[in-house]
């Protein structure tokens, strides 16, 4: 069954907890702490229930902060304390970083947010990157481990996998409701299907007014790129040459993208930093450009309403006539520098560095991986037999690893799943690109799912793409100094100017509202639903 549930964010108890302790030294009761600054909504907190998610030896009834704290108290005999913060944006985190107000000993920015970083002589290098990595995606090691930067401070180029290393990773597209455009537009679900495969469904009639966009920089000039570019992309098939086009940053490009994004912002609902998932399940809009993450997050709690929500990659335009591409982003674990003088590290400073690095080879376990997988929704770059597991878990129909039959729940009946109709029972899945040589237990042949059809199009295809709609989605590289400047002002440009006018109305409408049940929702605080489980075990 699909046991995805949603991550509840710190409680305003917490955040004061965490103020305080910010203020506290390390050396206090001899308890060192371990500082660590990641996106909202990102990491595993226990939630009642979540006992049955329970493998290895990890207590599924604790926070996964309190879980490594426990972990290390048991391998080291050392107790440590874990401060926790989170940033909305990557701009935000590598502000927070710069000023040095806080220091952090882990953070968990974006690929270009890592280049950045490194460039800018912020980056403490791996101690033991061999076993961090080893847990790693054989995909993920070679696509990421590619990765470049250059450091203004010395002029030396390195590999940011010698700096970082990725915690999730996914793509950009499009998660929509066929449902909502099938009753307010007039369109068949089979239209709605083919209508997303393309991302200028974002600027067409259909969707005018009923959609949101990303409120984060790079990702929305990516989509906006794209459109502009979509005809030279189309004629692309080099994987490289698709990524330098992917991040052209001149000004004619900052130009035409300013202008497409405007069209783009024209006909949107609006933009959205976080609030475009939980607008899907309560349908009060019809489609949002979105996170992959995202998506199964949407998809997984829309289930427990009987509301079908779906995800794009428009990477394919018109069948296969026409190729388009999408964005394939890493979230990834780094270490800031702190030290005084990092060529002659105290022996303070190597255990501090020594923790990090024991906090997020612990997150790279399969086991955990697994745990934050069934959590927060987002995909683990981490592979192995329990992510495997996972994966059969949730989607695939036999239910277990290795399995060869199926039983039905009321009559006991056994059906052989050779026996099944191809297309309609299930669906080959093939996901050897993500787990090959990752394996001790399994073949590369249980690397091919016997897919329920439920999920493919969904959480399935968000969590995991197939391997040839990877190979049009491209990553995104640090603009430099210059260009991320040009960027900037050209997002503000697009963010300040003038709403439409049925936005003006429909805004002072809201307002209206908002004004006339201030009191009421000030005095009633409004908490999301919790999370059910999708459906039960065949």
């Amino acid at each position: 069954m699909f046991k995805f549930k949603k991550l509840i964010s710190l409680c305003p108890l917490a955040l004061l907890s965490l103020t305080i302790l910010s203020g506290c030294s390390n050396d206090k009761d001899n308890v060192r702490v371990l500082r660590i600054l990641n996106s909202e909504d990102y990491i595993y907190e226990y939630e009642e229930g979540d006992e049955e998610y329970a493998t290895g030896e990890h207590d599924y009834q604790e926070d996964m902060i309190d879980q490594f704290a426990d972990y290390y108290f048991e391998k080291y005999g050392e107790k440590i304390e874990v401060i926790y913060d989170t940033f909305d944006t990557n701009e935000t985190m590598f502000n927070e970083l710069k000023t040095g107000k806080t220091t952090y000993d882990i953070c968990i920015p974006s690929d270009y947010m890592v280049q950045k970083l490194y460039a800018n002589d912020m980056l403490h290098k791996f101690m033991k990157k061999d076993e961090i990595w080893s847990n790693i995606s054989p995909f993920i090691d070679d696509v990421y481990g590619k990765i470049e930067s250059t450091n203004k401070v010395d002029n030396v180029t390195a590999k940011i996998a010698d700096y970082s290393v990725p915690y999730m990773w996914g793509t950009m597209g499009i998660m929509y409701n066929p449902s909502y455009y099938e009753e307010n537009h007039g369109v068949t679900e089979d239209e709605i299907h083919e209508l997303m495969k393309d991302w200028n469904s974002l600027y067409g009639d259909v969707l005018e007014g009923t959609f949101s966009i990303k409120d984060s920089v790079r990702d929305t000039f990516a989509v906006g790129l794209i459109h502009t570019y979509a005809e030279e992309i189309s004629t692309i098939n080099d994987k490289d040459e698709l990524t330098e086009l992917f991040n052209r940053h001149d000004e004619e490009t900052f130009k035409l993208v300013k202008e497409d994004l405007n069209d783009l912002k024209a006909n949107a609902f609006g933009f959205e930093t976080d609030s475009g998932k939980t607008d899907m399940t309560t349908q009060k809009i019809g489609a949002n450009m979105c996170w992959s993450g995202d998506a199964t997050w949407a998809m997984t709690e829309a289930r427990d309403n009987d509301l079908e929500l779906y995800y794009s990659i428009p990477t394919s335009y018109d069948g296969d006539e026409t190729k388009g591409a999408s964005n394939l982003w890493f979230d990834c674990f780094c270490m800031p520098k702190n030290a005084k003088d990092e060529n002659n590290l105290t022996e303070e400073e190597k255990a501090q560095y020594a923790l990090g690095e024991e906090f997020i080879e612990f997150m790279c376990m399969p086991e955990i991986a697994a745990q934050n997988c069934y959590c927060v929704g987002y995909t683990p770059a981490v592979a192995g037999d329990a992510m495997l597991d996972y994966m059969y878990d949730c989607y695939d129909v036999r239910g277990v690893v290795g399995g060869t039959e199926i039983e039905d729940e009321e009559t006991g009946e056994i059906t052989l799943v050779d026996d099944l109709v191809s297309g309609e029972d299930y669906i080959k899945y093939d996901l050897s690109y993500f787990y090959k040589d990752s394996l001790e237990e399994y073949d590369l042949s249980d690397c091919v799912l016997y897919a329920d059809p439920d999920y493919v199009g969904r959480e399935l295809t968000a969590q995991y793409p197939l391997e040839e709609v990877l190979d049009r989605c491209a990553i995104m590289n640090d603009f430099g100094d210059e260009g991320t400047i040009q960027l900037l002002d050209m997002w503000e440009s697009v963010r300040t100017n003038s709403l439409p006018t049925w936005a003006i109305v429909f805004l002072c409408f809201e307002v209206a509202i908002g004004l006339g049940l201030g009191g009421y929702f000030i005095a009633k605080k409004v908490s999301r639903k919790k999370l059910k489980k999708a459906r039960k075990n065949a």
